[in-house]
């Protein structure tokens, strides 16, 4: 009668506990048969997670189990004794090695890089390699660690997202958008009659939330309480904004209006950019730098002159903090998609000849902190919450950033590394923005 022994046993069960770990880390694990196994019982292949492209990067693996404790096995740690021929095979592998010691009956495995452990002489005479349960423990964090040895040059280096709770700030603004519109029939056809129009009188405000649709003029006032009455040849007529949701033409009406309507209520403080399709802080009447005190009670910069190095008295540029957006209709309910940027003007005016090069250069210095508080300080100013900023009319309510808690986290450290460069290397492009700035205009006190 044929038997299998209890050690073939435990070793099958180890490989089976490593093929379970290397699943839930979302990696491939390729077993080598058993007859061809020379100190190697198989491989972990990387592989992205959410697209399920495998690299070709490996790691060998070669599994100790056993359901007795290791020698010097407490609950910080243990050691264990290779054979020399074992360690002088795994020495001259290509790919990385890795030593994985496990208690197949209580789920529990530890690893080692056996490469730089035995490039010891001491540890190599002794063949011992001892192993730290906290730091080693081969489970679905240990799998960033892997994926830097198995592409240590970055060629399919993708960070990977651990199983533990995130909380996250979304760029989604909730936005309350006025149940009514209001319609007229009207003549007129090209806006910038229309706008014409209302400027026969200096003493009236210019409307330029409103759209010409089919015959009609919608915006969110009644044509006659505003100088949109002089285009208008007709009574008014309300309109249910519920009933432009549901349509697809007459939602994106309804999108163009909200666009309008942002750009109304902002109107006091920001100009808008019709090329760029930005809003931005408009300049201090004397061209001092403008602050604005956000949630948090930290002063944060929304405009700043640079003067020239060699002629301190004559502005080189203007930065402007400034907003591109996105209406979005999501589950029945309105959000406002912030995307916070700049804008580089002359003289805090006319566009900077060189603005291109510097939302280059700004955009490659700015990392996630920076970008999510100017984005919450947006979101800040458009809620106009009560003591931060003078209190202001506006067309739209919006509420406050979505947060909500992922399941699954990237460790920011592991995400902006990039392993293909040393620290050393710097970057000999010139950088108009480095000299001076400090990261979401915050101000130094």
């Amino acid at each position: 009668m044929k038997k299998i022994g209890t050690s073939a046993h435990i070793g099958d069960s180890g490989i089976a506990l490593i093929h379970q770990m290397t699943n839930k880390m979302g990696y491939v694990w390729h077993e080598r048969a058993g007859a061809l196994d020379a100190g190697i019982d198989g491989e972990i292949e990387l592989r992205d997670p959410s697209t399920g492209e495998v690299s070709n990067r490996v790691l060998f693996v070669q599994s100790k189990a056993s359901d007795r404790l290791f020698p010097g096995e407490t609950d910080r740690g243990f050691h264990y004794l290779c054979k020399r021929a074992d360690v002088d095979y795994w020495m001259s592998a290509d790919n990385p090695v890795l030593l994985v010691c496990s208690h197949p009956q209580t789920g529990e495995a530890w690893w080692v890089h056996v490469q730089p452990w035995f490039a010891d002489p001491g540890h190599r005479a002794s063949g011992r390699v001892d192993f730290d349960k906290s730091t080693q423990r081969l489970d679905e964090g240990a799998a960033q660690r892997l994926l830097n040895l198995a592409d240590p040059h970055g060629r399919a280096h993708v960070a990977v997202a651990e199983h533990r709770n995130e909380d996250l700030t979304s760029n989604l603004l909730p936005v309350a958008i006025p149940a009514l519109l209001y319609s007229a029939p009207t003549e007129y056809t090209d806006p910038r009659q229309v706008i014409a129009r209302q400027r026969e009188r200096a003493d009236e405000d210019v409307r330029h939330d409103y759209i010409l649709r089919r015959g009609h003029v919608y915006s969110w006032l009644p044509p006659e309480e505003s100088a949109l009455r002089r285009i208008t040849n007709g009574p008014t007529d309300v309109v249910e904004t519920a009933e432009w949701s549901d349509d697809p033409t007459r939602q994106r009406w309804l999108v163009q209006l909200l666009n309008y309507a942002l750009q109304r209520d902002v109107s006091i403080d920001c100009a808008w950019h019709g090329g760029r399709k930005v809003v931005f802080f408009r300049p201090t009447p004397d061209l001092k730098p403008r602050n604005i005190r956000g949630a948090s009670g930290r002063q944060r910069e929304v405009f700043k002159p640079k003067f020239k190095k060699k002629t301190p008295g004559e502005i080189s540029y203007c930065k402007h903090a400034a907003l591109q957006w996105q209406f979005l209709r999501l589950e029945d309910e309105w959000f406002c998609a912030l995307t916070p940027t700049y804008h580089y003007t002359r003289d805090g005016h006319r566009d900077s000849l060189f603005l291109s090069d510097y939302l280059t250069g700004i955009k490659r210095l700015d990392r996630n902190l920076a970008v999510l508080g100017h984005a919450r300080m947006w979101a800040t100013y458009l809620h106009g919450e009560e003591g931060v900023f003078e209190p202001r009319e506006t067309i739209l309510t919006y509420g406050k950033l979505v947060n909500f808690t992922a399941n699954r986290a990237i460790d920011d450290a592991d995400w902006l590394s990039d392993p293909r460069k040393n620290d050393t290397d710097t970057d000999s492009e010139f950088d108009p923005l480095t000299t001076d700035e400090l990261a979401l205009f915050e101000v130094e006190l």
